[in-house]
Formats: C-alpha cells, sequence, structure tokens
C-alpha cells in the first residue's frame, strides 16, 4: 500500500475540464494503495456516504455550514428569514468565512453561475481540510471530494435537465373540475 504511489498517479481536477479519472477507477486505485479505513472514508467522501472518520465529520460539518448559510440565504430572498430554520441542521463549529463567500456567490443572479460558485467554496474548503502537506491522506480525501463535485457538473446534460423539468411541471388539471 502506498499513499505516494496512490497520490502520484492521480490526474489534476479542475472544474472547467472532465475528470480524468472516473469516480469507479479513484476508489478502486484507493482500495488498492490504502488501508481499508482509509479507503472507506475516500470512498465515503466520494458517494456522499455515511462514515464516523474523522476527515468526513469534519468536511461534513463544513458543509452543513454552507448549506446552512444557502438556506438563510433563500429564505432571506422570500423574505421568510425564520423560514431557514426548518432547512439548517446542527453544526459542530462556525466558519464567518463559508458565510461571507456565500454572500458573495448570491450576488450571482443567474442560478447555474450561483451554483457554480458555491461548488468553488465546497473546492476551498476541501482544500484547506486538506491543509498543506500534498503528500498526506487528506489530500487523498480532498481529491475524492473534489473527484465528486466535478464528476457532477460534468454529468449535466441540459436535454435530460429540459425533460426532467417538463416532467415535474406536468400539473393534469381538469378542464371541468366538479363543484
Amino acid at each position: 500500500m502506498s499513499l505516494i504511489y496512490l497520490l502520484s498517479s492521480l490526474p489534476l481536477l479542475s472544474l472547467d475540464a472532465p475528470p480524468a479519472v472516473s469516480p469507479d477507477a479513484f476508489a478502486e486505485a484507493c482500495r488498492a494503495q490504502l488501508s481499508p479505513s482509509q479507503a472507506a472514508a475516500a470512498e465515503a467522501l466520494l458517494r456522499g456516504l455515511p462514515s464516523d472518520h474523522p476527515f468526513v465529520a469534519a468536511w461534513l460539518d463544513k458543509d452543513s455550514i454552507l448549506r446552512n448559510a444557502v438556506a438563510r440565504k433563500r429564505a432571506a430572498r422570500r423574505g421568510d428569514a425564520a423560514d431557514s430554520e426548518r432547512w439548517t441542521r446542527p453544526t459542530q463549529g462556525c466558519d464567518n468565512q463559508i458565510e461571507t463567500l456565500v454572500d458573495d456567490a448570491f450576488e450571482e443572479t443567474d442560478p447555474l453561475t450561483r451554483e457554480r460558485e458555491l461548488d468553488k467554496i465546497r473546492w476551498i474548503i476541501a482544500d484547506e481540510l486538506q491543509g498543506p502537506d500534498p503528500l498526506s491522506i487528506q489530500a487523498a480525501y480532498a481529491y475524492a471530494i473534489k473527484l465528486a463535485i466535478t464528476t457532477r457538473w460534468h454529468a449535466l446534460d441540459a436535454e435530460r435537465g429540459r425533460a426532467a423539468f417538463d416532467r415535474l411541471s406536468q400539473v393534469d388539471i381538469p378542464l371541468n373540475p366538479e363543484p
């Protein structure tokens, strides 16, 4: 098992380009090169699975802080700030930087651009959780988060999105409702 081999074999990731490694290939490489508990943590981050691992818990806490900030911004835009409470999750900490970055993301008027800005915040969080050592296990965990984000963006398909919207927005309203 070699963490250094794994990290040195991973292609760079960017939100602007499709990932050069699939999530399945990354998970398999983690199982081959990391301890079972490390591979399980990486896969939990990659696939959004529950885990008791400390890095996964830290990631989920930061992501909850971000989601809570988004819920508050959306409720404030609707003029019902109290409504955000039903959508917020408990967190272990707070992070003013995330709050500020979410405020900045909500300056975007286009929802798709705003969502991309929110994922850029997630990318920053992954970098911060990784820390300064590019050859640490935390680097593999941060890579899993970034791979999940990148894969999601490059799996989006406009035609499938329109079809899903059309399906969800179909409302059967009777022409002659009975009194």
